[in-house]
């Protein structure tokens, strides 16, 4: 038999080797060292057993830390809420707001008398109402009617411009603000005759400004007070 420049028998000089298959590489387990192989396992095992324990209770803290820090961030957020609430009550007593008309410069007002132009004509024509609460065409001449409309206008827009969420201020807004304005001002706006005539008829119920005589009545009675507040009140002051 002839060999290849490498050493190796040439091809057709020698018969063919059976090929070797992966399970001869497999190496056996002697088994006088399966016990020694199955106390390891066992030994792993129960430590991996305690990590297991020690990590549950590890979790279970700080399950107990989240909910501990939940309480108190439900604490600190009612805190903030009262203090908003209470920020807001103080911003809301030191300034007069939009809606108020002795307070609104020219531009502010030409831009409520559109809106209230817009809301009321709105009112008129999406609910037909009866003639002893309709409102007449002159309705901006009487000024108990413009502040009663004025407010609720401002009711309306927080019942339908405050999101797209339902509210319960929707339904709110014509049993409690809707009907029991439009009765305030079939009793008090005083424009019967307005819709009796159909055009309008100055209100005949004026009052007189205060007189002149509350100066001198405020200086006495400031003057009768005494500078500071009583103590001999039934009463802790």
């Amino acid at each position: 038999m002839s060999e290849s420049p490498f050493g190796q028998p040439e091809s057709g000089d020698h018969e063919t080797q059976p090929a070797r298959t992966p399970a001869e590489d497999v190496p056996v387990l002697d088994l006088e060292l399966l016990p020694q192989v199955v106390s390891e396992l066992a030994s792993t095992s129960e430590q991996q057993a305690h990590r297991l324990a020690d990590l549950t209770g590890t979790v279970s803290e700080l399950g107990g830390t989240i909910a501990t820090a939940l309480d108190e961030l439900e604490s600190v957020r009612a805190f903030l809420l009262e203090l908003h609430t209470n920020l807001a009550d103080r911003e809301d007593l030191s300034r007069l707001n939009q809606w108020t008309w002795v307070a609104l410069d020219r531009d502010q007002a030409a831009q409520l008398w559109r809106e209230l132009r817009w809301f009321v004509d709105h009112l008129v024509a999406r609910y037909p109402l009866s003639s002893d609460v309709s409102i007449p065409p002159c309705w901006y001449r009487h000024t108990v009617a413009v502040d009663e409309l004025t407010d609720l206008y401002a009711a309306w827009r927080m019942a339908y411009s405050s999101g797209d969420r339902p509210s319960e201020e929707m339904i709110a807004w014509r049993t409690r603000w809707m009907w029991p304005s439009l009765h305030t001002l079939h009793s008090h706006a005083d424009w019967r005759e307005c819709k009796a005539q159909r055009q309008h008829v100055e209100p005949t119920a004026r009052q007189d400004p205060t007189d002149p005589d509350f100066d001198d009545f405020v200086e006495h009675y400031l003057a009768t007070t005494p500078p500071e507040q009583r103590r001999d009140l039934p009463w802790q002051v």
